[in-house]
């Protein structure tokens, strides 16, 4: 996958936003709507408070979440609440389509393949134009955690954890969406994730991140990722 190095973790957020404005308005200028899924992270909520400032057809827009925790509405752990901080008061904010995953719902089986139908009705073809994706320290990307059953999904396009990670189930998209995403964009600062930056690199299945097709990807990554 192509690799892009930036001095800081700031320089990737803004770089990032502005790769993602350049999709959106080449996708735009050839069909009607743009679609695309957002991972959490502090680097990724400063890219949206930034791409929330460019002034684009926020209506033909539909954002999805890649991954979320199974909490309260509005608690801090939740992947909405911080990206409603990051874009609030912004025409984004107001004109564009979001689809929060369904984590409340009694029913997480269902509500995970209600959340699966609703992406295929937007998209058409279950493809969406852009999946944004982070990289954790055991090598873990979207909710795909090392261990879990979650990992081994290849006909649900999303589904649950089975156990807890870091005191939370979550509800994620699954390698099948993934691997169907016309881009992805990976996002990975710190020199914490250099070890698992090298292996995604590398495409080593030993780790969930590396099990994602990189044909499609490009890979924005500070210094200190690099460098560790």
């Amino acid at each position: 996958m192509k690799t892009v190095i930036f001095p800081k973790a700031a320089d990737v957020a803004s770089a990032s936003a502005d790769y993602l404005a350049e999709q959106i308005t080449a996708t735009l200028g050839t069909k009607a709507t743009f679609s695309m899924a957002i991972s959490g992270g502090r680097t990724p909520w400063e890219m949206l408070r930034h791409l929330a400032q460019a002034e684009l057809p926020w209506e033909r827009v539909h954002l999805f979440q890649v991954d979320e925790r199974i909490a309260p509405e509005g608690h801090a752990d939740r992947n909405l609440t911080q990206l409603l901080q990051a874009i609030a008061g912004t025409e984004m904010a107001t004109r564009l389509h979001s689809y929060p995953m369904p984590v409340n719902e009694a029913n997480l089986v269902l509500a995970a393949q209600q959340y699966a139908d609703t992406l295929w009705q937007i998209t058409g073809d279950g493809c969406l134009d852009l999946i944004h994706l982070g990289l954790g320290t055991d090598g873990h990307t979207a909710s795909l955690i090392p261990g879990d059953p979650v990992c081994a999904e290849q006909q649900l396009d999303i589904a649950c954890t089975t156990y807890p990670y870091q005191e939370r189930l979550r509800m994620t998209m699954t390698y099948p969406l993934l691997n169907r995403a016309k881009k992805l964009l990976w996002i990975v600062t710190g020199s914490e994730k250099r070890e698992m930056l090298q292996q995604l690199l590398k495409q080593n299945h030993n780790i969930p991140a590396g099990k994602v097709a990189q044909t499609a990807a490009v890979g924005y990554v500070d210094q200190a990722a690099m460098d560790g």
